[in-house]
């Protein structure tokens, strides 16, 4: 096992309480403050899920935390789950506070203190971007050969046995799948896109000497699912008449 998964392990087994600490308090006072001034359950459940959902993820984190400090190789798959299901949730809790946002502008809600939903945007902001690293920890070589049960080795004329070093992993590959992750007016899916083409072409004319392909693969997929979701609801929104006056 790579030495620097022990220390992610100890990381997770932190972080993972505070993901659901720190959301249950910060969602929870908001709903203790919307429950108080009247607020429908078409408000509180959203914000409810939300609440629960982080407390799930935060609990997986810290079994994926356990698991890797027993060098158990699910703990790398329960640190992954928490990954990418930060982002899923990520994105529905924007999407979520955008539609209390609208209604609150039409008046179709009442919903006073709304401004701290900028201090929860950026709780989930901090998770989401240490979810990104556990991503790339966890996603280089030497942790995927560790996860598969392999190990690259040589033998010297010796007889000694020699770990042989892993093929470097492209920068390209990486940035790819972290551009993918950042949700700033889908410049980051765009970038994201071309960076992982650009690798997967580079790490093909390698023959073998560039690794990171899963990397680019991954870029590739997120900004593609992200860029389609979004066009399609653009399409559905300009087939509706949503943006005629």
């Amino acid at each position: 096992m790579p030495p620097r998964l022990k220390k992610l392990g100890y990381a997770n087994v932190v972080v993972g309480p505070l993901v659901a600490l720190v959301n249950a308090i910060v969602i929870g006072t908001s709903l203790s403050r919307l429950a108080g001034l009247g607020a429908s359950k078409g408000v509180l459940i959203p914000l409810g899920i939300i609440a629960i959902l982080f407390c799930v993820l935060g609990a997986i984190l810290f079994l994926g935390g356990v698991g890797l400090l027993k060098e158990r190789r699910w703990g790398r798959t329960w640190s992954l789950v928490f990954a990418f299901g930060s982002f899923a949730a990520a994105f529905l809790a924007n999407v979520i506070a955008r539609v209390i946002s609208n209604l609150s502008e039409i008046g179709e809600v009442s919903i006073p203190g709304l401004h701290q939903q900028e201090n929860f945007s950026v709780g989930i902001g901090i998770f989401t971007l240490y979810g990104i690293l556990v991503i790339v920890m966890l996603m280089l070589a030497d942790a995927r050969a560790w996860a598969r049960g392999t190990q690259v080795v040589s033998v010297a004329p010796t007889g000694t046995i020699n770990q042989m070093s892993v093929a470097p992993t492209s920068g390209l590959a990486i940035a790819s799948l972290v551009s993918s992750l950042i949700p700033f007016l889908l410049l980051g899916q765009i970038t994201g896109l071309i960076l992982g083409l650009i690798a997967l072409r580079k790490i093909k004319q390698s023959h073998g000497t560039m690794g990171g392909k899963g990397f680019a693969i991954a870029g590739v997929t997120i900004s593609s699912l992200i860029l389609l979701f979004i066009i399609g609801i653009l399409v559905l929104l300009i087939s509706t008449g949503a943006f005629k006056k």
